[in-house]
């Protein structure tokens, strides 16, 4: 099953965090034994977006590393891109929020705001192209809407 390109990108930088990764092509076997088969295009963007550099270890080994906000800079970046290219509409109901996305794009929109707006999200639901999120107030519902829109522009 395909993965949404935030999730292929926190799998990448889980694997620069986790190990000694000094070239692409060991990066894509790690990739490949995660069951994820990416072309060198993609990967080469991914770590690129993630803002991934190649910094010299003590021993001289060259090793791609993360800089230090990258979890809160580069996954923030991607799930706002996310919302702009995939949310249609957006409405608050009571305590709850109703996204309405492009085909197929809900799972990927529910991560994303998952992601950027977790504090004031009890739950969120994705069906095909519908994120259902629920909060626990009238109040917080619209916070994440008004959120939802300030990202969309």
């Amino acid at each position: 099953m395909a993965k949404s390109t935030l999730q292929r990108q926190k799998i990448i930088a889980d694997l620069i965090e986790s190990g000694n990764i000094s070239s692409q092509n060991q990066l894509k076997g790690l990739l490949k034994k995660n069951s994820l088969l990416i072309t060198q295009a993609t990967l080469s963007r991914d770590l690129s977006e993630l803002g991934a550099i190649k910094k010299r270890q003590k021993d001289g080994l060259l090793v791609y590393v993360l800089p230090k906000d990258q979890d809160n800079n580069a996954h923030r970046k991607i799930a706002i891109n996310a919302l702009n290219d995939f949310v249609l509409e957006v409405d608050s109901v009571l305590n709850q929020v109703v996204v309405k996305t492009t085909t197929a794009a809900a799972q990927v929109v529910a991560e994303a705001i998952d992601n950027l707006f977790l504090d004031n999200v009890i739950a969120s639901l994705a069906g095909d192209n519908v994120v259902l999120i629920i909060s626990s107030s009238e109040e917080k519902a619209k916070i994440i809407s008004k959120n939802i829109e300030k990202v969309l522009g």
